[in-house]
């Protein structure tokens, strides 16, 4: 089922299907640059997650977006909701703890694919890992605490590597720009 919008592009809904999600601040500010606001985001995604009984994979958060991999629930038509109660919940968090916003709002917009293919999840997946390696954070996925990848790696070491070399980030095109 496809949901339209006036100025953007349609959106795909499949129950229990994969999403990859990126989530980005208004104007690329560095809003989410503190520890505190990080697990401020986190707390939030999470709560919003299991609101809307969807189940939470993967994510990433960095200073001025986050990234993050979930699996839909029956009322897959949820999803706008579970991403204004994050952004609602991290706004008001922000607000409280006096960081001052340069435009309008904090953040800007979501963007959502439905995975449909298991090799467009695992670069996806791996993506999220090395997002803050691409964005020069940190020089291996391991050492970003704000990222499901350093969880992984002290569980799941051997196939947590084998998907970082078997499913390239460069097979993918994911605009992230920030």
């Amino acid at each position: 089922m496809y949901k339209e919008y006036k100025h953007n592009p349609p959106h795909l809904f499949v129950p229990d299907a994969k999403y990859f999600i990126t989530v980005s601040t208004l104007g690329r500010h560095r809003y989410l640059k503190s520890d505190s606001t990080k697990d401020a985001t986190l707390a939030y995604l999470i709560q919003s997650i299991q609101h809307f009984n969807w189940n939470l994979a993967d994510w990433v958060i960095l200073d001025n977006h986050l990234h993050f991999m979930a699996t839909a629930p029956e009322n897959v038509k949820t999803l706008s909701d579970l991403m204004h109660n994050l952004t609602r919940f991290t706004a008001n968090w922000l607000s409280s703890h006096n960081i001052p916003r340069i435009e309008s709002k904090y953040f800007h917009n979501y963007w959502d694919t439905c995975i449909t293919y298991e090799k467009s999840y695992f670069c996806r997946l791996n993506y999220i890992w090395n997002n803050p390696v691409k964005h020069g954070y940190v020089e291996s996925p391991e050492k970003w605490i704000y990222g499901s990848y350093i969880y992984r790696f002290r569980a799941e070491d051997i196939e947590s590597q084998e998907i970082m070399l078997n499913y390239p980030i460069d097979r993918v095109h994911i605009d992230d720009d920030f």
